[in-house]
C-alpha cells in the first residue's frame, strides 16, 4: 500500500470534494511555495513554470507581499466594504487609474475574483449602452461563473446558455496575412443578417489568448476590431486578468496594440496572491449602475488591497523593470535552444509575449498533438518541474518573475530531458489515468495519437 501523504490526501479529496473542483494533471498536493519552488506534502521540491496559474507572479513568500500582509493582518482582515470604506481600497484604485492606456479619467469596482469581474464588466456594458447583444470569440476563455462562462468559447454540457452571445473567429499573429486584409468579414456578415451592430453592448476579448493557448491576436485584427467598435458605439473591453500585470512585459497586453480600451477587466495577480478582481473602465461606464447591483460583502477588502499596494509599488520599480527585462531575455535565448537542440525539432513551435510563452507540440504531419503535450507535462512533474498544457497541444510557461537564472536554466534542462523521454516512447499507467481524467471524452488514446 502506498502510504504517502499526497496518496492519501488525493484518496480523501475524491471522497469529499466535487470533481468539479480541480483540473488535474499530475497528483501534486502543495504544501508549502518559497519563491520559485513549490513542496508538496511528501517533501518533494518542484521548479515553478506555472506561478499559480500566473496569481501568484512575484512567487511564493516574497518579502514584500509577506511584510505588506503582517502588517496588514494586525490591524484588519477585512470589515463589509459595503457599508464602510477602506483606506486601502482607495489608495489602490488611485494606483490602477494612473496607469489606465491613455490616462483616460477612470473609476474601478472591485470583486473577490477574475470570473466575477467579467460579470461585472458584462453587466455595465449592457446598463450603459442599454443594448443586449454582446461580442466573444473562439478559443477564449473568460471564467466559469454565469456571465463569463457563456463569453467564453467551451464546453457548456448541461450549464444553462444565454442567447445573446455570439462568438466569432479569432485571429493570431502567427496565422498568415488574409489576401483581402478583412479580419471582420465574419461579423460583417452577422451584422448584415440580423445583428444589429447598434444592439451590441460590448466586445470581450483577450489580447493574448490565456487557456486558449497563450497566442497573441494579431495586430491588424484588434486595430479593425477597435475602430468597428468606434464607429458603432460598441464596447471594447480587455480582459487581462491572466496577462496582466506585466505577464506580456507590460502591465496590460492591451498596451502592445496601440488602443485605448473602454474597459479593462482584472484578476489573478490584482491580489499579489489573495482573492481579488475589479472592472475599471471610463468614468462614465462605471456611474450606470448602483450599488444593490454591484455591492458584496468584502470585494476589495483591506488585506487584499494592502497586499495589491505592496506588488504594485514593487513593480513601479527600477530593480523590478530590470529584472524582468533581464528575465525576458533569457526566456526568449532558452526557448529558441530548446528548439534548435530538440529531438522533437520540426514539431515544436513558440507563441507568446513577454513572460507569459506558450510551447506547441505538434504529431510528424502537423497536427497539433495533444497527447504528447499532456506526456512532456507529466514528465515534466516526475522530474521536478511544475507546468501544464493549454489549448490541448501548448506547454504553458510562465515562471515567477522571481525565478533564479539557475532555476530558469534548470527548468528548460528539464523540459528538455522531458521532451526527449517522450519522444523516446515513455507512458506511464498513472500518466494515462490523468490523461483520462483530465479529458473524460478520449474514448482511445492510442487512435487520438495516430
Amino acid at each position: 500500500m502506498d502510504k504517502r501523504k499526497s496518496s492519501y490526501i488525493f484518496q480523501k479529496d475524491s471522497e469529499l470534494i466535487a470533481p468539479g473542483q480541480h483540473l488535474l494533471y499530475f497528483p501534486l498536493v502543495v504544501d508549502s511555495v518559497n519563491g520559485d519552488t513549490v513542496i508538496d506534502v511528501d517533501g518533494k521540491s518542484y521548479i515553478d513554470f506555472l506561478s499559480s496559474a500566473s496569481s501568484l507572479n512575484l512567487g511564493g513568500a516574497h518579502s514584500t507581499i509577506s511584510e505588506a500582509i503582517k502588517k496588514q493582518v494586525e490591524k484588519c482582515t477585512q470589515y463589509c466594504t459595503c457599508y464602510s470604506l477602506n483606506q486601502p481600497m482607495v489608495e489602490y484604485a488611485e494606483r490602477l487609474a494612473s496607469i489606465y492606456p491613455g490616462k483616460i479619467p477612470s473609476k474601478i469596482l472591485f470583486t473577490l475574483c477574475g470570473s466575477s469581474a467579467i460579470d461585472m464588466a458584462f453587466n455595465f456594458a449592457k446598463a450603459y449602452t442599454k443594448r443586449n447583444e454582446i461580442i466573444s470569440f473562439k478559443n477564449s476563455f473568460h471564467g466559469n461563473t454565469y456571465a463569463s462562462s457563456n463569453i467564453s468559447d467551451m464546453d457548456r454540457g448541461n450549464f444553462p446558455i444565454l442567447k445573446n452571445i455570439h462568438i466569432f473567429s479569432y485571429f493570431y499573429e502567427d496565422d498568415p496575412d488574409i489576401k483581402d486584409n478583412n479580419y471582420l468579414a465574419e461579423i460583417e456578415e452577422a451584422f448584415k443578417n440580423g445583428l444589429n451592430p447598434k444592439d451590441v453592448a460590448a466586445v470581450f476579448i483577450e489580447p493574448i489568448q490565456g487557456d486558449g493557448g497563450l497566442r497573441p491576436a494579431k495586430k491588424e485584427f484588434i486595430r479593425q476590431l477597435y475602430l468597428l467598435c468606434k464607429k458603432h458605439g460598441i464596447l471594447f473591453i480587455s480582459d487581462e486578468v491572466q496577462q496582466g500585470f506585466f505577464r506580456s512585459g507590460s502591465w496590460f497586453s492591451i498596451e502592445h496594440y496601440n488602443v485605448i480600451p473602454d474597459g479593462i477587466v482584472l484578476g489573478k495577480s490584482l491580489g499579489a496572491g489573495l482573492p481579488l478582481g475589479a472592472f475599471m473602465a471610463r468614468s462614465e461606464i462605471m456611474e450606470s449602475l448602483n450599488a444593490e447591483l454591484c455591492a458584496s460583502t468584502i470585494a476589495g477588502y483591506q488585506l487584499a488591497c494592502a497586499t495589491g499596494i505592496a506588488q504594485f509599488d514593487y513593480m513601479c520599480s527600477k530593480e523590478f523593470k530590470n529584472m524582468l527585462k533581464n528575465k525576458i531575455e533569457l526566456l526568449s535565448s532558452l526557448q529558441k535552444n530548446l528548439i534548435s537542440k530538440s529531438k522533437m525539432k520540426g514539431r515544436i513551435k513558440i507563441v507568446g509575449e513577454g513572460f507569459s510563452y506558450g510551447i506547441q507540440i505538434f504529431d510528424e504531419e502537423g497536427n497539433r498533438d495533444r497527447l504528447s503535450a499532456f506526456k512532456i507535462a507529466f514528465r515534466c512533474y516526475e522530474k521536478g518541474l511544475l507546468l501544464i498544457t493549454v489549448g490541448g497541444n501548448t506547454l504553458r510557461i510562465q515562471p515567477p518573475f522571481s525565478i533564479s537564472i539557475e532555476h530558469l536554466n534548470k527548468g528548460f534542462q528539464l523540459l528538455k530531458d522531458a521532451i526527449c523521454d517522450v519522444n523516446s516512447g515513455y507512458v506511464t499507467d498513472e500518466m494515462l489515468y490523468f490523461y483520462k481524467r483530465r479529458y473524460p471524452e478520449i474514448k482511445d488514446y492510442i487512435k487520438e495519437n495516430k
